[in-house]
């Protein structure tokens, strides 16, 4: 019976596991990443699914983030490759920018030309960079709402490309790293009231500091004037009762000291 229940366990274990490895590496469901997640929009040549894992990144403000896939096999991706923010227009701004600075494809760095920002959408809703899109290029046409929807962190938007790889890098694909720059979201406002935060601790510091040398200061002089009127008091005869309590003891242990000897 012992036996029995043994092989149950280990094959309910072993159906875990393998539940475990299905889920790692099914494909991403945008619909269940949080607003404000960066994620890899990948697609192969003829559109069919292929299983992957991904590793997303939550856009705090500004700052440089990572995003990444691994394939359980070689893939051919095809003419839309992109790297998204869920819901990134409307988290941030529409002004913000993500700046693709690294793609690595089976470890080796890819990037070749310069890529920009724009709405995926064109309705302001979430944002996108191109890694790899053959159906769009960069424009200076207004939204429908009248803001512009791509823009680069330089300002040249008109300079850059939509296709920051080549097709032929999109070939055999086993892994993709994109490293990436976020800058102009709201979070960037908060660095003045860090900068202002951190220098009222500053100042209670230096505060601080100052008032603990004046008490040092203060300290300092209490013992050299109780010195000197020790001093004055051994030239008047007027010894305090603590100096003579203190004189009695040393003596008692001198005494205790010299019985030991014999």
């Amino acid at each position: 019976m012992k036996i029995k229940k043994i092989l149950a366990a280990i094959a309910a274990s072993a159906v875990a596991v393998s539940a475990m490895a299905v889920n790692a590496f099914a494909g991403q469901d945008e619909s269940t990443l949080a607003d404000g997640t960066a994620f890899l929009n990948l697609n192969k040549a003829d559109w069919s699914t292929f299983d992957a894992e991904y590793t997303n990144a939550e856009i705090t403000g500004d700052g440089t983030y990572t995003v990444s896939m691994t394939a359980a096999e070689a893939v051919d991706l095809g003419e839309f490759n992109a790297l998204e923010i869920v819901n990134g227009e409307t988290v941030f701004n529409r002004t913000y920018t993500v700046t693709i600075d690294s793609v690595k494809i089976n470890g080796t760095e890819k990037k070749a030309n310069e890529g920009y920002t724009c709405s995926a959408d064109g309705a302001g809703v979430k944002t996108r960079a191109n890694i790899y899109n053959a159906y769009n290029d960069p424009s200076e046409d207004a939204s429908a709402d009248g803001t512009v929807d791509c823009r680069a962190a330089d300002g040249d938007v008109m300079s850059k490309s939509a296709r920051i790889v080549s097709a032929d890098d999109l070939v055999g694909v086993t892994s993709m790293e994109v490293t990436f720059t976020v800058a102009g979201t709201a979070a960037a406002s908060n660095t003045e009231e860090t900068t202002a935060a951190e220098t009222a601790a500053d100042n209670d510091v230096e505060t601080t500091a100052a008032t603990t040398a004046a008490e040092t200061t203060a300290e300092a002089a209490d013992t050299t004037a109780a010195a000197d009127s020790s001093t004055d008091a051994a030239k008047t005869g007027n010894v305090p009762v603590a100096v003579m309590a203190s004189v009695m003891a040393l003596t008692g242990a001198a005494v205790i000291a010299s019985r030991k000897r014999k």
